[in-house]
């Protein structure tokens, strides 16, 4: 791919990690530690001329026993692809197709093949020319989940960067990276590029290796109708101490002198689900001047668990017969991208005359499945979903209409979710079940599947409020999963209800 360079490829970054939270005072602390990373060309990395000790000591791919080493698995996206592939997919999706000659990667690797936590992996993106104009940075959470912020130089740019740093950008946050901090906020991100492009242009005018800085500041946000970046509340800070060309000798002294990382405990926030990834070119017709503003979004998702599986199976096998009865046609829209939207429509099309009427259901994670499942009814699912954020409907009357109870012979029918009886008095809870194995189709070991997976779901939600409590956590009040009904119930009685935020880092409200 690249003809054999005269200048580093590589580097090894020994690093100072910088860790400090300001507020609320009583849980205030700051800690620094040293980590291990590299900064590795993109280009050189994907033709093997980086690997050393013919790719055992450091090597790119899929070689389990080497001793440092990266592959393609856990960056980005899962469509497949190496690194640069999966980059220029990212890129493309954001209205930069075509653009990338070569990047700087700076990431944790795997040691002996074992990725530990690799919270952030920054890609420095230049074009034909060596300009720098793209800084990707890759977040990934203790979920497993990533989210990537594409910074773009000279666009949304703050007017003056702190000091020691080239760019920096104020964007709201959009991803859940710590159970010790909600979603909420502001990230100002600072950055200090590299001293010269990977491919070399620049490179004869400097002796100085290349040690790119990153900053971010954490500000808490106002409650203004418009958000703005509150307080500062907490701060980190990744700047390399030194930057030693790539080499097998280097790269072994470097891995005796790596640490091992600290642990904390504080209140912990769950988990919301990932911000949908989509890239909104302007207005033509606005009048502004085109810009590409930072619509940030998660590129890689939870995998469904085995129960959301079940779920999902028992939901689609339900709708590919209820379209024939309802002559409704449906669509399952996932806002992870790597799944593929759904549509289940009725056999017989309608006659000319007749209007095909269309149910469509957003969600943001396979949790529909599961909440379809254990409702007593269509309406108490849509109540959940609602306050829990998790999926929304095109038309309510259609959703309840076509997950209404079927009206075959009752039979016995698994017991559903426990919900608080007093908030839903006005609720009928039908005798059967609209997700019920079919008496007249499913045999008896279907329906055993079909208690014992509502049961064990029941049972793992039980003791959740246990695990919290062996683990000595704390979920933030009003955030504890085992209160969902608690909140959907809140949702029926017109009460407002907070929900998960949305990109923008404003407070939504159901009522």
């Amino acid at each position: 791919m690249d003809a054999t360079p005269t200048y580093p490829r590589g580097y090894i970054l020994e690093n100072q990690v910088i860790h400090a939270r300001l507020v609320p005072v009583g849980s205030t602390h700051a800690f620094t530690y040293p980590t291990l990373s590299l900064l590795l060309s993109l280009n050189a990395l994907e033709s093997h001329s980086l690997d050393l000790g013919w790719g055992w000591i450091f090597g790119y791919g899929g070689r389990w026993a080497r001793l440092v080493g990266l592959r393609p698995a856990p960056y980005l996206t899962e469509n497949g692809g190496s690194i640069r592939q999966r980059l220029e997919k990212v890129l493309l999706d954001r209205g930069f197709g075509g653009e990338l000659e070569d990047a700087w990667m700076m990431t944790m690797p795997s040691l002996l093949g074992f990725e530990g936590i690799n919270p952030l992996t920054v890609y420095f993106c230049y074009r034909p020319g060596g300009q720098l104009f793209l800084a990707v940075l890759e977040v990934h959470n203790t979920f497993g989940e990533s989210h990537v912020y594409c910074l773009e130089l000279n666009k949304g740019e703050d007017k003056m960067p702190a000091r020691g740093f080239d760019h920096q950008w104020t964007i709201p946050r959009a991803f859940h990276v710590s159970p010790f901090n909600d979603r909420r906020g502001f990230y100002t991100i600072s950055i200090k590029s590299p001293t010269h492009s990977p491919t070399g242009i620049s490179y004869p005018e400097t002796s100085l290796p290349p040690r790119p800085s990153i900053r971010v500041h954490l500000h808490t946000q106002s409650d203004d109708p418009v958000p703005v970046p509150g307080p500062l509340k907490l701060t980190a800070l990744l700047r390399p101490t030194s930057a030693t060309p790539l080499t097998s000798r280097a790269l072994i002294l470097a891995l005796f002198r790596a640490p091992v990382r600290p642990l904390l405990r504080l209140d912990v926030f769950i988990r919301p689900e990932p911000v949908p990834a989509t890239w909104v070119p302007p207005n033509p017709n606005s009048g502004l001047d085109p810009l590409r503003l930072p619509v940030e979004g998660g590129v890689r998702w939870l995998s469904e668990g085995p129960f959301e599986r079940y779920a999902r199976h028992q939901v689609e096998s339900f709708l590919g017969r209820r379209v024939d009865e309802t002559g409704v046609s449906v669509s399952l829209i996932p806002a992870d991208p790597s799944l593929t939207p759904l549509t289940f429509s009725p056999s017989v099309p309608p006659t000319n005359h007749e209007a095909q009427q269309q149910l469509t259901i957003s969600y943001l994670s396979p949790r529909l499945y599961t909440i379809l499942l254990i409702s007593p009814s269509a309406q108490h699912a849509l109540l959940l979903g609602t306050a829990e954020h998790i999926f929304t409907t095109s038309s309510t009357e259609l959703f309840l209409s076509t997950f209404a109870a079927p009206s075959r012979p009752p039979a016995p029918s698994p017991a559903r979710h426990p919900v608080p009886t007093e908030a839903w008095l006005s609720l009928i809870i039908p005798q059967r079940h609209a997700l019920d194995p079919d008496p007249m189709a499913a045999s008896r070991l279907d329906s055993w599947i079909s208690t014992a997976v509502i049961w064990t779901l029941l049972f793992l939600n039980r003791m959740e409020p246990w695990v919290f409590w062996m683990a000595r956590a704390r979920p933030v009040e009003g955030t504890e999963p085992w209160k969902m009904w608690e909140r959907a119930a809140k949702v029926h009685k017109g009460e407002a209800v907070e929900v998960p935020r949305d990109p923008s880092g404003s407070v939504r409200r159901e009522n």
